[in-house]
C-alpha cells in the first residue's frame, strides 16, 4: 500500500505478479499526461473511486457496505473532494480537461499504431548482433508470458529498452562513439523523459537521468553505458530505423565498421513491418463486437 501524501489517504497501488491475489483498491490513479491525452502538451491526472469516497456534502456522513461485506462509515471530511479541493486545490483546469477529452477521441487508433511500431522495432533490433533488446513482446523475454496473460490481445505497451553492450563474444560499442551516435538522433528523435506522445522519444539514462550514479550503482540498477529507453511514437517505424542506421554509419562505424551493415536487409525490414501491421489489425478487428451485438 502506498500513501498518497497529496490526499492524505492510503491508496492501494500494487505491483502484481502473475499468481498474486488481487486486492480491491480504494482508488485507482491514472496519468492523463501520457497516452490518454496523447500530445505530450498536457499535465493531468485522475483519481477514480466509488461515489461515497469521492464526495459527501459538508457535515454529512454515509454508512455503506464495503466490497468485503463489512459496514463502513465515511465522514464528509474524509472524502477526496474536501481533502483535495479545500486543502490542496488540485483540480484540473478547463483547458487541460478539454485537451484530455480531445485526446481520448483518437486514443484507440494511436495505441494500435504504437503497438505495431513497438513490435516492428523490437523484432528488427533483436536481429542485430550488437543490440540487446528488453521488450516483453519478444518470446525469449522473461515477461512474455505475463504480457500475454495481462495485456489486451497480448500486445505490448509502447516502451522498451535496448543496449549495445555486445553478446555472443562481440565487444560492447565504444562509449565515445556511442555518445556521438546518440547526439545525432536529434531532432528526428526527441531526447525527453516522457512517453505517450505522438513522436518517438529516447533517453540514455547513464548520460542523463542517472548520470550522477557510480559505475557500480548503474550496473546494480541494470543500466548499461549504452542503454536506451525508447518510448515509441506514431511515425513509420522504418523512418526511425533509417535514422538509427544513418547515424550509426557516421559515428559507430568508426570503431565498429560492420555495425550499420548488420541490420536486416531493407526487404526484410519491409516484410517484418507489413507482417506485423496485418497481424495486429487482424487481432484487433476480430476482437470487435459483432454488428448484431451492437444492435441490441
Amino acid at each position: 500500500m502506498i500513501t498518497d501524501t497529496t490526499v492524505g489517504t492510503p491508496f492501494l497501488h500494487p505491483v502484481l505478479k502473475r499468481d498474486d491475489p488481487v486486492e480491491r483498491p480504494d482508488f485507482v490513479i491514472h496519468s492523463y499526461t501520457k497516452e490518454l491525452a496523447g500530445s505530450g502538451t498536457t499535465t493531468a491526472g485522475v483519481v477514480i473511486g466509488r461515489n461515497e469516497d469521492m464526495f459527501i456534502p459538508k457535515g454529512d456522513s454515509v454508512t455503506i457496505s464495503d466490497y468485503n461485506g463489512e459496514e463502513k462509515t465515511i465522514n464528509w471530511d474524509e472524502t477526496l473532494f474536501w481533502n483535495v479541493y479545500y486543502i490542496k486545490g488540485a483540480f484540473l483546469d478547463a483547458d487541460k480537461a478539454f485537451e484530455v477529452l480531445n485526446g481520448m477521441k483518437t486514443y484507440e487508433m494511436r495505441v494500435l499504431q504504437k503497438t505495431i511500431n513497438t513490435l516492428t522495432l523490437a523484432r528488427v533490433f533483436q536481429m542485430h548482433p550488437d543490440i540487446n533488446v528488453s521488450c516483453p513482446a519478444l518470446p525469449d523475454n522473461p515477461n512474455y508470458a505475463l504480457m500475454q496473460d495481462n495485456m489486451v490481445l497480448g500486445l505490448p505497451a509502447a516502451l522498451f529498452t535496448i543496449d549495445m553492450e555486445g553478446s555472443q563474444g562481440r565487444s560492447p560499442i565504444n562509449k565515445d562513439v556511442f555518445k556521438r551516435f546518440f547526439d545525432m538522433l536529434e531532432p528526428a528523435i526527441g531526447m525527453q523523459v516522457s512517453l505517450g506522445q505522438t513522436n518517438t522519444v529516447a533517453l540514455c539514462p547513464a548520460m542523463t537521468t542517472h548520470s550522477e550514479l557510480s559505475d557500480d550503482a548503474l550496473d546494480a540498477a541494470g543500466i548499461k553505458p549504452t542503454t536506451m529507453r525508447i518510448a515509441v511514437g506514431l511515425e513509420d517505424p522504418r523512418a526511425f530505423l533509417t535514422h538509427i542506421q544513418r547515424a550509426a554509419e557516421m559515428s559507430i562505424n568508426e570503431k565498429h565498421p560492420d555495425f550499420s551493415s548488420a541490420f536486416p536487409s531493407p526487404d526484410k525490414i519491409d516484410e517484418i513491418y507489413k507482417r506485423t501491421y496485418l497481424d495486429v489489425h487482424q487481432r484487433f478487428v476480430e476482437s470487435l463486437p459483432e454488428y448484431s451485438t451492437l444492435l441490441q
